[in-house]
């Protein structure tokens, strides 16, 4: 991305360059020669700054932020641990103990207007809490759930762009988003933030 911006102005700054010399001497040839090379070096720039485009649209609509990675450890039948390592440098991993054969990450989104994501400013999130779950909708009634917060307070940010949404013209919507996965031991889970929602993907091995 950095490379096709900085390749753009650079031919625009060529193209620039070249009409000066057009402009300033040189016979009709040597003019109409500095005239084609300027074309030549607008069409590159338009060409690069069109791909730096698609590139920011690309990223803006369907870019993936690492926000956790996640092992488990399963210690009993219907019991894991699980430890969460939150990709933001310097955050010390937290291990919890839960209940159940799947693990549920959850979190409070703030979906921007599309006219702001398109210039490049992210979905606010913020996790809010791990929970442990069966997948077996009987399991899962007959237990209590296991829930560990990852913070502490709620989120004042989220929630008062909730109940100020609706007067708020560059946001599109304020919600809850949840994701969750098999407990699979010894393989590493990454939890990303996406513009829409939370998204949980296995590491290749």
């Amino acid at each position: 991305m950095t490379g096709l911006i900085l390749g753009c102005l650079a031919s625009l700054g060529l193209t620039g360059w070249c009409l000066l010399r057009a402009l300033t001497g040189g016979g009709l040839v040597r003019r109409f020669q500095r005239l084609a090379a300027a074309a030549c070096w607008l069409v590159l720039a338009i060409t690069l700054g069109s791909a730096a485009l698609v590139v920011q649209l690309f990223h803006a609509f369907a870019g993936e932020t690492l926000v956790a990675q996640v092992t488990t450890e399963r210690i009993a039948p219907q019991r894991f641990t699980l430890t969460y390592q939150p990709a933001e440098p310097g955050k010390p991993p937290k291990t919890m103990t839960l209940r159940g054969d799947q693990w549920a990450f959850t979190g409070g989104i703030v979906k921007w207007h599309p006219w702001l994501t398109a210039l490049g400013l992210s979905s606010y999130h913020k996790p809010r809490w791990m929970s442990g779950q069966f997948a077996d909708l009987g399991r899962q009634q007959a237990q209590p759930p296991t829930i560990y917060p990852l913070e502490p307070l709620t989120d004042p940010v989220w929630e008062g762009l909730y109940w100020a949404d609706p007067y708020l013209p560059f946001v599109e919507a304020v919600y809850g988003s949840s994701a969750f996965v098999y407990v699979e031991p010894g393989i590493v889970q990454d939890v990303f933030v996406t513009p829409s929602g939370y998204m949980i993907k296995r590491q290749r091995r």
